[in-house]
């Protein structure tokens, strides 16, 4: 089902029960078929665009801007732990870990989606992806990729309530 934004609050209901439910997993933000130029376009992205949190496991430093040398050297086999990171969304809290260069995955917790303004802040987070990296951006059930409850590609999103 395609939703514009006017139907966007009618169905809030509907998005609390089929997308953001609580069965005790997360939800992936997913963009696939990336390159290192892509993760590149994501941090500077995430870091001009919301507070960021970088944790270097190597030395056990947080810090405020996303690294991505640090996960080069990661890919590389120069350093033996993944970083992560955290982008905050306001008060929603979105984690991602650098297991692939092929592939940006963000883990978000549905029970911090409250309320249409909470929905509005994953949207425009997903559109602002989409736009920066002209890609595909989807969100999924956890370790689900193929099963897609939103997909955004530039301004068109796309809700699947199935």
């Amino acid at each position: 089902m395609l939703l514009t934004q006017q139907t966007y609050a009618m169905n809030w209901q509907q998005l609390k029960d089929k997308v953001y439910y609580c069965d005790g997993s997360l939800r992936d933000i997913y963009v696939h078929n990336t390159t290192k130029a892509d993760w590149q376009i994501w941090a500077e992205y995430v870091n001009q665009n919301y507070k960021t949190t970088f944790h270097i496991y190597d030395t056990d430093v947080r810090v405020g801007k996303v690294d991505l040398k640090i996960v080069l050297d990661y890919w590389t086999g120069k350093l033996d732990n993944c970083s992560t990171a955290t982008v905050l969304l306001d008060d929603i809290q979105l984690n991602t870990h650098f297991f692939s260069e092929n592939e940006i995955e963000n883990d978000i917790a549905p029970q911090d989606i409250n309320t249409i303004a909470d929905h509005y802040k994953v949207i425009k987070y997903m559109v602002g992806l989409s736009n920066a990296l002209n890609k595909r951006v989807t969100l999924t059930p956890e370790n689900t990729p193929d099963i897609v409850h939103i997909s955004v590609l530039k301004e068109k999103v796309e809700i699947n309530f199935d």
